[in-house]
C-alpha cells in the first residue's frame, strides 16, 4: 500500500504502536470492514480528506517515519500537506537561483514540451493501432510542431506552441471516447462534463504526488521554470507533469470509461462544472494507484521499474538539475 487513501466520510484514524487502526463508521461497513489496521512500514503516502477524523498522534507518527500526507477537501482538492522536516536550505537556494535564469528556464522548457508532444504523438498512434484508425495527419503535424518547439526562442513563445499541439491533440483522442460518455473538447475550471472532470481530477492527483516526492527531495514545488511563480500554484509539480499527461493520466481516463468503469451517476453537476461524486472516489484512486505501481519495461531507463519510481526519479533528477544546471531527461514512453 504505497499510498493510503483514507477518504471515507466519519473515519476514524489512531496511531497504535507502528500502526495505522482506521474506524470505518456503522453506514459503511457494509462495503468496507468496520476496522481495519495498517503498518506504517507499508505506507509511502497517506491521503485525507476532510471528513476523516486523524488524530494528531498519528500524524505526529507519519511525520517521524518520514511519510507525507496529503489533505483534501471537497472543491478544493489539495488543501494542503504535511511534510517530514528537514529541506535543505543550500538545495532551495539553487533551485531559486536556476528558476529566476532565463536561459535555464528555456532550455529545461523546451525539453519537457517536446516530450509531452512527443508523448502525445505515441499515445494517439497507440490507441490508433488497436482501433484500425488513421491519425498519420496528426502524427506529422506533432512531429512537426515538436521542432518549433526545439526552436522556440522564449519560454511564451513555446506556451503557444504547446497550447496549438494541446488543442490538434486533444481534437484527435476526443475520437476515442465512449459515445455514451464523450469528450467533445478539453474543459476546466469547471469542467463540464464526466469525462473532463476525470481528467482534471486525475491531474490533480499527479501534481500532488510530484509535489510530495519534490519536498521529500528537499525542492519548493512552487519554484519552476516553465509556468510561472504565482500564490498557491506548484509550478515545478506543474513542469514534470506535462510529459505525463497523455501517457498517464488521458490513457487512464480513457481506460476507465471504454471499460465503463464509471457511468453517468458516479458524477455530479453543481456550481456550473460536472464533478466526481465523492462515493466514486475510490474507484478513481484505485485504476491510477495500479497503473503508478504496474512494472513495465521502460526503454529509456533501460530496466523493469513503475511509474511511480520514474516519477521519484524525475524529482531527484530535477533537484540534480537545479544543483548543476544539467538538463532535464523528460519521461518518454515507450
Amino acid at each position: 500500500m504505497p499510498i493510503a487513501y483514507l477518504t471515507t466520510k466519519g473515519m476514524k484514524v489512531s496511531l497504535h504502536s507502528e500502526r495505522l487502526e482506521v474506524t470505518v463508521p456503522r453506514h459503511a461497513e457494509g462495503q468496507y470492514p468496520a476496522r481495519r489496521s495498517i503498518p506504517l512500514v507499508d505506507i509511502e503516502h497517506v491521503v485525507v480528506d476532510a471528513g476523516v477524523a486523524l488524530s494528531t498522534p498519528a500524524l505526529c507518527g507519519l511525520l517521524r517515519k518520514n511519510i507525507p500526507v496529503l489533505f483534501m477537501a471537497h472543491g478544493t482538492f489539495p488543501s494542503g500537506h504535511a511534510i517530514p522536516a528537514g529541506a535543505s536550505t543550500a538545495v532551495l537556494a539553487a533551485q531559486l537561483d536556476r528558476a529566476r535564469d532565463p536561459a535555464f528556464r528555456l532550455e529545461q522548457s523546451r525539453r519537457l514540451i517536446v516530450a509531452k508532444i512527443q508523448n502525445q504523438k505515441r499515445v494517439l498512434q497507440r490507441l490508433a493501432a488497436n482501433r484500425s484508425r488513421s491519425v498519420e495527419g496528426t502524427a506529422a503535424w506533432l512531429n512537426s510542431i515538436a521542432n518549433q518547439a526545439r526552436a522556440a526562442a522564449g519560454v511564451d513563445s513555446l506556451r503557444g506552441i504547446e497550447g496549438a499541439a494541446a488543442g490538434r491533440y486533444f481534437e484527435t483522442l476526443g475520437a476515442f471516447f465512449p459515445p455514451g460518455l464523450p469528450f467533445e473538447r478539453r474543459s476546466r475550471r469547471p469542467p463540464h462534463n464526466p469525462a473532463n472532470a476525470l481528467l482534471s481530477f486525475v491531474y490533480t492527483l499527479l501534481v500532488a504526488e510530484f509535489s510530495m516526492h519534490l519536498r521529500a527531495a528537499g525542492l519548493e514545488p512552487a519554484w519552476g521554470v516553465y509556468h510561472e511563480t504565482e500564490e498557491g500554484r506548484p509550478s515545478l509539480s506543474l513542469d514534470l507533469l506535462e510529459p505525463f499527461h497523455a501517457p498517464v493520466a488521458d490513457a487512464l481516463v480513457l481506460d476507465t470509461l471504454n471499460h465503463k468503469r464509471f457511468q453517468e451517476e458516479d458524477f455530479e453537476y453543481r456550481d456550473g462544472g460536472c464533478f466526481l461524486r465523492r462515493d466514486s472516489r475510490r474507484k478513481l484512486f484505485g485504476a491510477l494507484e495500479n497503473r503508478l505501481e504496474r512494472e513495465f519495461l521502460h526503454e529509456q531507463a533501460g530496466h523493469r521499474t513503475t511509474l511511480r519510481q520514474v516519477i521519484k526519479d524525475h524529482c531527484y533528477q530535477a533537484k540534480r538539475a537545479f544543483n548543476e544546471g544539467c538538463p532535464l531527461r523528460p519521461f518518454k514512453m515507450n
